[in-house]
C-alpha cells in the first residue's frame, strides 16, 4: 500500500516515488502539470511509461514531444506530461555513468529510441505499479542508465583522482558547515587551484555543488516521510522556504506540490 503526502496546499504538480542512490535518483509517477523554466547539476533522463509522450521546452524555442529524452547538465528547460506515467531518472555528471553521458549526449534536449531501452523501461514501470521495494526502484532504474552508457563504458574520461576525493570529503562532511578551503587543504591544493580544477571536472563551482549535495538530502528526508519543515533542516536550509525557493529553481514547481508514495 502507498500513502500519499504532499506540503504546504501547493498546486499538485505530480505524485509518486523518489528513491535515491550515490550519484543519481529516480522520481516516477503520475504528472498533473507543467514546470516553469528550470536547470538543475543532474543529467535527466526521462521516460513516458504510458503510451504517451513528454513535452520540453527550452527558452526561446516551441514545445517539443518525446518518448524518451535526455536534458544535459545545467540546460534550462520547461517540462510538461499531463496524466502520463513518466519516471525520471537523475544521474550527477561527475559520476561514473555521467561522464559517459556527457560525452555521449553533448547538450540540450536529446531524443533517445524507445526501441533501445524498451525492456528496462518496461520492467521499471511494473516494478512501480506492483509497489516494488526502494531496491527493486533502484536496480531498474539503473538498468535503463547502464543500456545507455554500455557502448561506451570503456571510454569514459577518468575524473582527476584529487576532485573524487574531494566530493568524498564533502559528502562525508556535508552535515557540518564546510569551507573551499577546508576541502582544498583535504586534497592538498591551493585553493585557487582547486576552485578551477572542481569546475573543470565537474562543470559547476563548489558552492552551488554544495548547495545541490544539501538539496539532495532535503529531498531524500521529504520522500522519506518527513515534512517540509524537517526535510529543510536535514538539508542545512534556513528554513522551509529557503528550501522551497531552491527547489523551484532547480526543478521548476514547489516542493509541496509533489506528493510523495511511501512503500
Amino acid at each position: 500500500m502507498t500513502n500519499g503526502r504532499r506540503g504546504g496546499g501547493a498546486k499538485l504538480f505530480g505524485t509518486g516515488r523518489i528513491v535515491f542512490w550515490r550519484g543519481g535518483s529516480v522520481w516516477i509517477g503520475h504528472a498533473e502539470g507543467e514546470t516553469g523554466f528550470h536547470a538543475h547539476h543532474a543529467i535527466q533522463v526521462t521516460l513516458a511509461l504510458s503510451g504517451g509522450a513528454v513535452r520540453f521546452q527550452t527558452p526561446g524555442e516551441d514545445w517539443a514531444a518525446y518518448t524518451a529524452a535526455i536534458i544535459s547538465a545545467h540546460h534550462p528547460h520547461a517540462f510538461e506530461a499531463c496524466g502520463e506515467l513518466v519516471a525520471l531518472i537523475f544521474t550527477e555528471p561527475e559520476s561514473q555513468e555521467g561522464r559517459i553521458l556527457r560525452g555521449r549526449f553533448r547538450t540540450g534536449v536529446a531524443s533517445l529510441a524507445p526501441d533501445s531501452i524498451a525492456d528496462e523501461a518496461t520492467a521499471l514501470a511494473a516494478a512501480y505499479d506492483a509497489d516494488a521495494t526502494d531496491e527493486e526502484l533502484t536496480v531498474r532504474a539503473r538498468a535503463v542508465i547502464a543500456r545507455l552508457t554500455l557502448a561506451q563504458a570503456l571510454q569514459s574520461k577518468l575524473l582527476d583522482k584529487r576532485i573524487e576525493r574531494a566530493i568524498e570529503v564533502l559528502r562525508e562532511r556535508i552535515g557540518e558547515t564546510v569551507t573551499m578551503t577546508e576541502i582544498a587543504d583535504a586534497v592538498h591544493l591551493s585553493p585557487e587551484r582547486f576552485r578551477h580544477l572542481f569546475l573543470k571536472e565537474t562543470g559547476i563551482r563548489f558552492r552551488p555543488y554544495v548547495l545541490w549535495l544539501r538539496l539532495e538530502l532535503a529531498i531524500a528526508s521529504y520522500a522519506a516521510g518527513n515534512n517540509l519543515t524537517e526535510a529543510s533542516y536535514a538539508g542545512g536550509f534556513a528554513d522551509s522556504a529557503h528550501f522551497s525557493r531552491t527547489f523551484k529553481r532547480m526543478f521548476g514547481v514547489l516542493a509541496g506540490g509533489i506528493s510523495v508514495q511511501r512503500v
